[in-house]
């Protein structure tokens, strides 16, 4: 039996506590009625504020995942601490199918680890159902500023922020996976903020820089997009492996200056329910999310803005689930100094 598993079935349960389900589990699987799911509303999780990616690919399924499994979907945003607040709160919620959240792979994996915590855990505690897309960070800059220093790719804006024409640069929560990012630009690519500044999600951090209370920072290319309708912020780098000429034709790639960030830039977005959900009920809402995913709407959407929809079944966001805290610890230890205690190090510091 693989550990996951079995810490599923025994990890919160005393020896009593396995005696008394081996006496009714039979029982509790007879009652169960699949059919008869959803007989109430649903709530979706969404870890991030309004207006970030997360969020915005949320709502793009909504109306279509609605009609398929029957029922209302409240979207709940939840931010906060990265992603660990609404995630939290999703592990503790009944196991019945009627709760179910979208929360990131490889981000929140990182930010688990990256914060420590220990009485939950980030693949244990929660069961994939689904994967409806990927995305990523892009570096979007005020237009505003953008014109006043001739910033229109890295190497500009690296050279303004030497230069110290600029000196703000907002990001996605200490602590986070967009803090290591910002950190590796520093110090690996010559981005010389003087102020980074945190904020609770793409959404946030796109208002921010909107509005010019920073000159630049972190959005989702899918964030990136609504910045850009706005007509007061221009995405200018590609962080991602993940090919955005179709929707930026110019944008500039942050490979052309170093390795790859993709590993800690681009995320799955990974639909979750808490550990225990019948599979039955799993299988609703995975089919649900197919049928959203792959609707004409949404996809009209996916081609119109460049942000990339598509399904993933239950074996294969397992698949891009579980293993990956192993994995983000081999690349934060050979991206950075003593691996996430160096990069805990250097967050205080900045902090």
């Amino acid at each position: 039996m693989e550990r996951r598993n079995f810490l599923r079935t025994t990890g919160a349960l005393g020896t009593g506590g396995l005696i008394a389900l081996a006496g009714c589990a039979d029982d509790a699987e007879d009652d169960a009625d699949p059919d008869a799911f959803p007989t109430d509303d649903l709530t979706w999780m969404i870890p991030w504020g309004e207006g970030g990616g997360t969020d915005t690919y949320a709502r793009q399924l909504q109306g279509t995942f609605e009609e398929e499994i029957g029922a209302s979907v409240t979207i709940d945003n939840r931010e906060g601490a990265g992603s660990m607040v609404g995630t939290e709160w999703l592990t503790t919620r009944d196991a019945d199918g009627y709760t179910l959240g979208t929360v990131n792979s490889a981000g929140a994996h990182f930010t688990w680890r990256a914060a420590e915590i220990d009485d939950w855990h980030i693949e244990e505690d929660l069961e994939p159902v689904a994967y409806s897309g990927v995305f990523g960070y892009t570096i979007i800059v005020n237009n505003d500023v953008a014109d006043e220093h001739g910033i229109d790719d890295f190497a500009s804006l690296r050279d303004a922020y030497q230069d110290e024409d600029i000196e703000t640069f907002g990001y996605q929560g200490a602590g986070s996976d967009s803090h290591l990012l910002m950190l590796l630009l520093r110090d690996g690519y010559d981005m010389a903020y003087n102020n980074g500044v945190p904020y609770d999600g793409g959404g946030p951090t796109m208002e921010a820089v909107i509005s010019g209370e920073v000159s630049a920072g972190f959005a989702t290319n899918t964030s990136a997009v609504n910045a850009e309708e706005s007509g007061e912020a221009t995405a200018i780098v590609n962080t991602m492996d993940i090919d955005l000429s179709d929707t930026w034709p110019d944008i500039d790639r942050i490979d052309n200056y170093g390795d790859s960030l993709g590993w800690l830039s681009e995320f799955t977005l990974t639909q979750h329910v808490p550990v225990g959900t019948p599979t039955e009920v799993k299988e609703q809402l995975s089919a649900a999310i197919e049928v959203a995913a792959n609707s004409d709407s949404v996809q009209e959407w996916s081609e119109d803005t460049g942000n990339i929809v598509q399904y993933g079944d239950m074996e294969e966001a397992e698949d891009l689930w579980f293993g990956i805290v192993d994995e983000m610890e081999e690349q934060v230890e050979a991206a950075i100094d003593g691996g996430f205690d160096g990069f805990l190090a250097l967050a205080e510091e900045e902090g």
